[in-house]
């Protein structure tokens, strides 16, 4: 059995290791980074184990995420369950290969009420940058973080807590002495109003592709709130739509704990409020950027010579499924494939809940 030495390690099995925290937010520390690292490269999946009113942090969510873990809830007395389904388990292990979830293996602490809860806008741009250009990645995130504070990022890192001032060159040097390996950093506010970015920059054989994910908490409640998330969604897309070769890009609005961290309970279903197509993704889809507001509505973005475009979705209150499927149904199948290749994780966010496309 292949296994690892970290100091995190409290368990270990049969193509799995696990670390137990009583922490109540579980963060991308530079121990936890260390171990995912170690455990991902021995060929093991990581378990996190956390108590039943543990939070995780969007960061730590992520990679826990691409590297094919698993957040695990130890309740006081009623066993295990997976944090992302719900489904009951006997032991934390059993997350590998639990099925669906369903109402007889739901724990019902996966849908206990909460106590406290705040609207947020989320949204994961993809942009491309041409290395034989000058690059200089970060710019989304600081997008974002300018909407939602009126200031840049406070603290930028690949680890948190985030200790160093927000910089976007150093950001980008350190992101090309990697290459060829991927990078992944984080920037945080520094207002009152809870933001966070994550910012992913992989090289591929088309030039450097930068994903960048935000989520911002939003002020006010009620209908007041929802027009403000409705908003700024739309102003964050169009923004984004100057800042390199934007490809796609969505924004949500989604229910949530007021520090932005993952909770390990059923939250209601994120609703679309808007989707960019940028000037790349526009000439992948072989679509006239004005005739295609003209036909499905919306505003031409970006530069005159490079348009992208701008589709308005849903509301807070919905719709906005069914008309990010009849947008998406009047394009090219197999060209919209190919966009959403090198978007993988736009892609992944572009189903419907329940969906099987």
């Amino acid at each position: 059995m292949t296994t690892i030495d970290h100091p995190l390690l409290d368990a270990a099995g049969p193509g799995w290791a696990g670390t137990e925290t009583r922490a109540p937010v579980v963060a991308l520390t530079t121990a936890m980074s260390d171990w995912l690292h170690k455990t991902a490269s021995q060929g093991l999946r990581p378990i996190v184990v956390s108590g039943e009113h543990s939070r995780m942090t969007q960061p730590l969510a992520q990679v826990l995420s691409a590297v094919q873990g698993h957040w695990v809830v130890r309740t006081r007395d009623d066993g295990f369950y997976d944090a992302r389904s719900g489904v009951r388990l006997s032991a934390p292990a059993d997350a590998l290969t639990a099925g669906p979830s369903t109402p007889d293996t739901v724990h019902p602490l996966f849908v206990r009420a909460q106590v406290a809860s705040t609207l947020q806008v989320v949204a994961t741009v993809s942009t491309r940058h041409r290395v034989t250009r000058p690059v200089r990645l970060g710019g989304v995130a600081e997008a974002a973080v300018a909407l939602f504070t009126d200031a840049e990022p406070a603290a930028w890192g690949a680890v948190e807590p985030l200790l160093a001032p927000w910089d976007r060159d150093d950001l980008t040097e350190r992101t090309r002495r990697r290459i060829p390996l991927d990078s992944h950093w984080i920037a945080v506010g520094g207002g009152e109003r809870a933001v966070v970015a994550t910012v992913q920059a992989a090289r591929t054989s088309e030039g450097l592709e930068e994903t960048t994910r935000v989520w911002a908490a939003v002020p006010g409640v009620g209908r007041d709130a929802g027009t403000t998330a409705t908003a700024e969604a739309r102003e964050l897309l169009a923004r984004t739509a100057t800042i390199g070769l934007p490809l796609i890009g969505v924004a949500f609005a989604a229910i949530g704990a007021p520090d932005l961290a993952r909770r390990a309970t059923a939250a209601p279903h994120a609703e679309p409020l808007a989707l960019l197509v940028g000037p790349v993704g526009v000439r992948a889809l072989g679509i006239d950027a004005k005739r295609w507001v003209d036909d499905a509505g919306g505003t031409v973005v970006g530069s005159p010579r490079l348009p992208g475009v701008l589709l308005p979705l849903g509301s807070v209150d919905g719709g906005g499924w069914t008309r990010l499927n009849d947008v998406l149904a009047t394009l090219d199948p197999a060209r919209l494939a190919d966009l959403l290749d090198v978007a993988p994780h736009v892609r992944s966010q572009l189903v419907a809940p329940g969906a099987t496309r």
